[in-house]
């Protein structure tokens, strides 16, 4: 469930009011007295999958950006009406889907802001180090948790989201950290590399051709492309 609270501007109250009715919406409203262009606050539960749906309605009546609006994750909400309204299949909405501000909200976490750069930058740079020696070592299970070091899937989640809901900026500040960020990596695993070569740990004439873990890399198969299809289907509901 979603609890949403929303600003009513001044002289929308009546609209407002009329499309909570209309849809059968429990609703609270509270007065509020200290900014002449909002009149007062509604409060009311949601499904997940009816919030859009709402909100689109009420924007159409004057509901804009100017005037705040917050969808709270309610963890149970006690009522007999929405139990009702949830077991009889009432719902406007369709089921599983949240609201497009949810998901840009969410996306727009994962995307670090400029506060936690350098930690973006240490989470990469240790990664393609761990990538580098787990090749070097021949060992998959070093690779795969280089992977869960590396920061990289929250920007690739953000420019998904950006482009799916046309957030431009969201979805260019996601491309420059994975541009970034991939750059980054490359250098770091570079330096790493040719300092293990240089105090000798990794003697010069090794060839790294030879290493398994680095020619199944170098010359995929089918078999390869088989398991990064599977790895990226999910399920449709």
């Amino acid at each position: 469930m979603r609890f949403v609270h929303i600003s009513v501007p001044t002289g929308k109250q009546s609209a407002i009011f009329e499309i909570l009715d209309d849809e059968a919406i429990d609703y609270v409203v509270s007065e509020e007295s200290r900014s002449e262009s909002i009149s007062a606050v509604v409060s009311f539960p949601l499904a997940p999958e009816d919030v859009e749906p709402t909100l689109e309605r009420l924007r159409a009546v004057g509901i804009t950006r100017e005037a705040w609006t917050v969808v709270l994750s309610a963890q149970t909400v006690l009522s007999d009406r929405i139990e009702r309204e949830t077991t009889d299949g009432t719902d406007c909405g369709l089921p599983g889907r949240i609201a497009r501000e949810e998901l840009r909200t969410a996306a727009i976490d994962l995307a670090p802001q400029r506060s936690e750069r350098w930690s973006y930058v240490a989470m990469t740079v240790v990664s393609a180090v761990v990538a580098t020696v787990g090749l070097l070592q021949n060992s998959a299970a070093v690779v795969v948790g280089s992977m869960v070091i590396a920061p990289l899937i929250g920007p690739a989640m953000a420019t998904a989201v950006g482009t799916v809901v046309d957030d431009r900026k969201l979805a260019a500040r996601g491309v420059a950290l994975q541009v970034g960020g991939l750059l980054l990596a490359v250098l770091s695993a570079a330096v790493f590399a040719a300092a293990l070569r240089a105090i000798g740990i990794v003697p010069p004439a090794t060839s790294i051709t030879s290493i398994p873990e680095i020619q199944s890399r170098l010359a995929p198969d089918f078999l390869s492309l088989a398991v990064a299809i599977g790895a990226g289907v999910s399920p449709v509901r």
